[in-house]
């Protein structure tokens, strides 16, 4: 059988290494897509013509592409009054642009691709207006994020594409513990009831389910992994 093909942005660390690990785990060959080198596919989300001929070179090598997973993000955190108009814009141009970009050249790459599934990966933050630690305007693009999988879900189905994403709450990953005091993390750590932050594999292992069989019938969701920090 020829292997599945998936393309994971901001896969050289973090949340979107292990959702690669995961996928390739169970059989798909996977293009982790990054700015960093390193990686085999090369890519940064904001620059558009970049995205389109990362996507044409995946139609040339594997005919296709069966799921993508936006997963490239920023994170913001302070008081909304500390983000300088600079950072925004590039908040906004790789956490909302970024998607666009990615989904709009996925669509041709998934046509006739029997199980096609675009994955979003959101935060809590866009239920909450900015999280533990992301700010109001980190909140805001990941407010769009969940609009644009609710919105992708339903024009998309009809194409036989299911569009899904992830709101993780905190994780264990490098940009996080960047931004975490000790006093901080404690603080924070108080919050879940689960009593821990998500480890990257809970959220790849729901990754690979959503992109699975037995989810053919979700689309336009956004589910928390959480520990049960937005029932606090």
């Amino acid at each position: 059988m020829t292997a599945r093909v998936a393309l994971v942005t901001g896969a050289a660390q973090g949340i979107g290494a292990r959702i690669a690990e995961r996928f390739e785990h169970d059989g798909y060959f996977v293009y982790r897509a990054d700015i960093a080198a390193g990686t085999n596919l090369q890519m940064d989300v904001t620059d558009r013509p970049g995205v389109s001929s990362a996507f044409e070179r995946i139609r040339n090598e594997k005919g296709g592409l069966d799921v993508l997973v936006n997963n490239a993000g920023l994170l913001a955190s302070g008081s909304f009054d500390k983000t300088t108009a600079d950072a925004w814009d590039r908040l906004l141009a790789v956490n909302v642009t970024g998607v666009y970009n990615c989904c709009q050249a996925a669509v041709p790459a998934m046509s006739g691709r029997a199980g096609a599934s675009i994955i979003n990966i959101a935060s809590v933050s866009h239920e909450r207006g900015g999280g533990a630690v992301g700010n109001v305007w980190y909140g805001a693009t990941k407010a769009a994020v969940v609009a644009i999988t609710r919105g992708l879900g339903r024009e998309l189905g009809p194409q036989g594409i299911r569009v899904n994403a992830i709101a993780p709450g905190m994780l264990e990953t490098e940009m996080v513990r960047e931004v975490l005091t000790p006093a901080l993390r404690e603080k924070i750590m108080a919050r879940f009831p689960l009593g821990r932050f998500a480890d990257p594999d809970d959220v790849a292992k729901l990754a690979l389910f959503l992109a699975s069989d037995s989810a053919s019938f979700i689309t336009g969701e956004t589910i928390a992994v959480d520990g049960g920090f937005l029932r606090t």
